[in-house]
């Protein structure tokens, strides 16, 4: 913002307070708020390629070293593979705060 307009606005002591209330209550509003869960992240059903259901089967998203895993869970093993976007590249993720 302009000095000269700021001046015109208000005190230059104002701003710098201003300033540090901005801040502290964005700081707040962080340590405040909880973190929204990951919608259908765990424990989802696994399907066969048709639709139908995998009996015992589930399947999970998995973050490590900020790259996305997919956890799979059936009958007849586990399987943690990387998760891969549309691109080809291997999907980023982030843990929530305080995970």
């Amino acid at each position: 913002m302009n000095a000269s307009l700021r001046q015109r606005l208000a005190p230059a002591r104002v701003w710098p307070l201003a300033m540090l209330l901005a801040l502290g209550l964005i700081a707040l509003a962080v340590v405040l708020c909880p973190a929204a869960p990951v919608p259908g992240a765990v424990g989802n059903p696994l399907l066969y390629a048709n639709g139908e259901a995998v009996s015992d089967g589930r399947w999970s998203v998995l973050c490590i070293d900020g790259v996305a895993y997919l956890e799979i869970d059936s009958p007849r093993g586990q399987a943690v593979v990387p998760k891969f976007r549309s691109n080809g590249r291997v999907a980023r993720c982030a843990l929530p705060a305080g995970e």
